[in-house]
C-alpha cells in the first residue's frame, strides 16, 4: 500500500509505513513545494500548527506564521531551495489565536522536482519554563526593598504581571493579628479619582477577593469573577469600574511566610483565559518569593518608623538639655534683673548680660535643631553646603577637629541628597556621643558611577555592632543607604577608631525612587 503525495507534474509513491513513522515523531514534518504550497503534514505538524491535516494541504507555508515572522522564514526557505539548509525560530499563529513558539529546520529533498522538508518543534513550554525561572529570580530580587511598603508592593505586583502576562495583580497583606486584610500594592488596575474610597467602602462591608485564600491557605480560582461581582450588591460602589475591566477570572494565591499566611496575590486573567494547573503551580512558586519580599518590606517599614521615633526622641532630649535649660536660665536672669532694677539699677546690667548670652546660645541651638529637622541648605546650597555646615556645627559645639573633603555638587534628586546628608549626620552624632574622638575625616567622592561618603574618626572604636547599646544608629544609616539603592560598610575595633563608608550607585539611587 502507498499514499500519494502530489507536486505539480510529480507523483511520489511514499510507503505507508514511512508515513506512519513520521506520525510517531514528536517533531512535526511538512513537505512543501517550490511555490511554498504544503503538500503533506504529519499528525504532530498538524497539532503544532493547530489546523486539521486535510486543511493544510495547498496552503502557503508563510500563512502559518504571524506577519512579523514571515520575512526570516521566507529567507530561510530561499536558502534551502539553493541547497543551503535553513535553521531558525519563529512565532506560529494558530487559527484559534493561540501563538506558539517553534524552532524549525528546512532541508531540500532529492527528487525530480524541488521539495522542502520543514521540521517543526514546539518549544513554547520549554521557553515559558525558562522565562518563569527568570521571573521568579526577578521577583526574588525585589526583596531588596525599593522604598515604602506600598512602593515595594506596587513593584512586586508589576513584576508578577510582567512574569505571567496577565492583566493585573493586587497584593493583599494581613495586619499583625491577621484579623483584617488590606490592599498594599497594585499594577494594571486603573483607579480613577474616587475609586480608592469606593473600594475601601466595599472592603469595610466585608468583601475581599483573596481573603478566602488566606483563610484556606491554598490557591483559589474564581472563574467568571467579574460577572459574579457585578451581581453582588456589596460591590455596588465599584460596579461601574468592574464593567470597564479587562479581566474576568481571578486567581488568589496565599503568601505563606514561615508557616504564617501573611497575605495573598490576586492575579487577574483576561477574558477567555482560564489558568491551568501549570500556571497555578507557577503562581504558587511566585507567591513563595513574594511572601519573603512582602515580609521584608514590612520589617523595613517598621524599622524606618522606629528610626523616626528614635530621631524624635533624640530631638526631644536635645531640646530639653539645651534650649529648655537656656529658657529656664533666661527666666531666672530676667527675674533677678527685675528685682535689681527696683533696688540697685546699676547692678542689673550683669544679669541682663547673662540673659542676652543665654538667649543667643538658645537661638543658635534652636537653629541647629531646626536645620537637623529640615536642612534647607540642601536646597539653597546643595549637599556640599549642608555637609560643610554640619562639620562647622560639630567643630563649634563640641570642639572636635573635622577635616572635610568634597567633590563638586552632584546632580541628584533631593531625596538622595537628603539620605546622604542624614547618613553623615548620624555618623557625626555617633562620634560626638560615643567615640571620644579628637579628629574626624569626612570625605565625599563622586565618580561617574558611584557616590562614596566616608567618615573616619580616631576614637575608642568598638568590637562589633552587637556590643554597642542601641547600635549607635548604625541600623538607621544602613536602612537609609538601602532606601536609595546603596550599601553601608562599618569597620571598627577597640582603640582603633571607626570607619563608616556609604556607597550609592548613581543610576540605582535614582531608580529606587521611581520603581
Amino acid at each position: 500500500m502507498a499514499r500519494d503525495v502530489r507536486a505539480p507534474g510529480l507523483l511520489f509513491a511514499t510507503p505507508a509505513i514511512l508515513l506512519g513513522l513520521l506520525d510517531g515523531l514528536s517533531e512535526g514534518i511538512l513537505l512543501v513545494d517550490a511555490q511554498r504550497r504544503c503538500l503533506y503534514a504529519s499528525a504532530p505538524a498538524a497539532a503544532i500548527v493547530g489546523v486539521p491535516r486535510g486543511e493544510i494541504s495547498g496552503c502557503d507555508l508563510l500563512d502559518l506564521f504571524g506577519e512579523g515572522e514571515r520575512e526570516p522564514v521566507l529567507e530561510h526557505f530561499g536558502m534551502t531551495l539553493a541547497a543551503q539548509p535553513g535553521l531558525g525560530a519563529a512565532i506560529l499563529l494558530r487559527p484559534s489565536g493561540d501563538a506558539r513558539e517553534i524552532e524549525y529546520f528546512m532541508r531540500l529533498l532529492a527528487g525530480p522536482a524541488p521539495i522542502v522538508a520543514v521540521i517543526l518543534r514546539d518549544v513554547s513550554d520549554t521557553r515559558r519554563l525558562s522565562r518563569n525561572v527568570d521571573a521568579v529570580a526577578r521577583i526574588a530580587s525585589s526583596v531588596a526593598v525599593a522604598g515604602s511598603l506600598e512602593t515595594t508592593m506596587d513593584a512586586l505586583a508589576r513584576s508578577v504581571v510582567k512574569a505571567t502576562g496577565t492583566v493585573a495583580c493586587g497584593v493583599l497583606l494581613t495586619d499583625d493579628k491577621q484579623q483584617s486584610v488590606r490592599v498594599y500594592g497594585t499594577y494594571g488596575l486603573p483607579l480613577p479619582q474616587g475609586a480608592t474610597a469606593d473600594w475601601e467602602a466595599v472592603r469595610q462591608a466585608g468583601a475581599q477577593v483573596g481573603a478566602e485564600a488566606i483563610k484556606q491557605r491554598r490557591p483559589m480560582v474564581y472563574t467568571g469573577a467579574r460577572q459574579q461581582l457585578l451581581t453582588d450588591p456589596v460591590y455596588a460602589p465599584v460596579h461601574e469600574l468592574l464593567r470597564a475591566a479587562r479581566w474576568d477570572t481571578v486567581v488568589a494565591v496565599p503568601l505563606i511566610y514561615r508557616g504564617r499566611a501573611v497575605g495573598a496575590l490576586n492575579v487577574f486573567y483576561p477574558f477567555g483565559h482560564d489558568p491551568g494547573e501549570t500556571e497555578i503551580t507557577f503562581l504558587t512558586t511566585i507567591a513563595d518569593q513574594a511572601a519573603v519580599a512582602a515580609e521584608s518590606a514590612r520589617l523595613f517599614d517598621e524599622g524606618r518608623k522606629k528610626a523616626i521615633l528614635e530621631e524624635r526622641q533624640r530631638l526631644a532630649r536635645e531640646l530639653h538639655d539645651s534650649v529648655s535649660q537656656a529658657l529656664y536660665g533666661i527666666a531666672l536672669g530676667a527675674q533677678t534683673a527685675r528685682t535689681l532694677l527696683d533696688r540697685s539699677p546699676t547692678e542689673a546690667a550683669e544679669p541682663l548680660d547673662y540673659v542676652l548670652s543665654l538667649a543667643e546660645a538658645g537661638l543658635t541651638e534652636m537653629r541647629a535643631l531646626i536645620f537637623e529637622l529640615r536642612p534647607e541648605t540642601l536646597e539653597t546650597e546643595g549637599l556640599g553646603g549642608a555637609l560643610r555646615r554640619q562639620a562647622d556645627a560639630v567643630r563649634a559645639r563640641h570642639g572636635i577637629d573635622v577635616s572635610l573633603s568634597l567633590c563638586d555638587e552632584p546632580d541628584l534628586p533631593y531625596e538622595v541628597k537628603e539620605a546622604v546628608y542624614r547618613i553623615a549626620q548620624e555618623a557625626l552624632n555617633n562620634v560626638v556621643k560615643h567615640a571620644r574622638a579628637g579628629r574626624v575625616d569626612m570625605r565625599f567622592n563622586c565618580s561617574a558611577d558611584t557616590l562614596t561618603l566616608e567618615v573616619v574618626d580616631d576614637g575608642v572604636g568598638f568590637a562589633s555592632e552587637d556590643a554597642v547599646p542601641g547600635h549607635l544608629g548604625l541600623q538607621s544609616m544602613r536602612e537609609r543607604a538601602i532606601s536609595i539603592g546603596g550599601t553601608l560598610e562599618i569597620d571598627s575595633a577597640p582603640v582603633r577608631g571607626t570607619r563608616v563608608v556609604a556607597r550609592i550607585p548613581r543610576t540605582q539611587g535614582a531608580e529606587s525612587l521611581t520603581s
